[in-house]
């Protein structure tokens, strides 16, 4: 089991030579890949290297709030992102999904609405895989190529990624996710044209 220890101190309270000891959560079993903290040092998120789930933390109480689910195929997952209001979170794979998750209403988010799959968990046969929750939106960008993703204003996710393209959606509370830009910023040609 790995696990992930977290040092959580309030900086704007800190006197000189004291110290406060690493507060340890057991965040995943396999290692650690992906790691955010939102703006107000409140939550952080966390990804294993299968990359199928995300959980997020409460840093005070060091509880796990929710636990979210990418896919279930193992990805490389190159950005886990918190709104600025932390009311929602975004992360970007190598499979070319962008996946966007409801944190506070997480009743937002998809949940598992197959019924072959609610009468097996009832017997304990998928485990958690039916309780995750499923992202409430998300878009694509070129698979396998790596990208990072953050919130912008009014409820957009920004995509950029390595081959240069950058990707402006939209969501809203429906689930539904709209291209409002897209763009090639990175012309390719030979280091002999500088």
């Amino acid at each position: 089991n790995t696990t992930l220890s977290l040092l959580y101190q309030d900086l704007a309270s800190t006197e000189a030579g004291i110290s406060s000891a690493p507060v340890t959560i057991n965040a995943h079993q396999g290692e650690l890949a992906c790691l955010a903290v939102n703006q107000q040092g409140t939550m952080v998120a966390t990804a294993s290297n299968k990359g199928t789930l995300i959980r997020v933390w409460d840093t005070t109480r060091r509880a796990q709030l929710v636990e979210l689910r990418r896919g279930s195929d193992p990805a490389t997952l190159y950005c886990i992102n918190f709104s600025g209001d932390s009311e929602f979170l975004c992360c970007s794979s190598d499979k070319g999904t962008v996946h966007i998750f409801a944190l506070k209403d997480t009743h937002l988010n998809r949940r598992s609405t197959c019924v072959f799959v609610d009468r097996f968990s009832n017997m304990g046969f998928l485990g958690n895989y039916v309780e995750s929750q499923w992202a409430l939106a998300n878009f694509t960008v070129p698979p396998e190529c790596a990208c990072i993703c953050a919130f912008g204003s009014r409820s957009s996710v920004i995509a950029i990624c390595l081959d240069g393209t950058f990707h402006k959606y939209v969501f809203n509370a429906d689930g539904n996710c709209n291209r409002e830009a897209f763009d090639v910023y990175l012309d390719i040609c030979d280091d002999d044209e500088f």
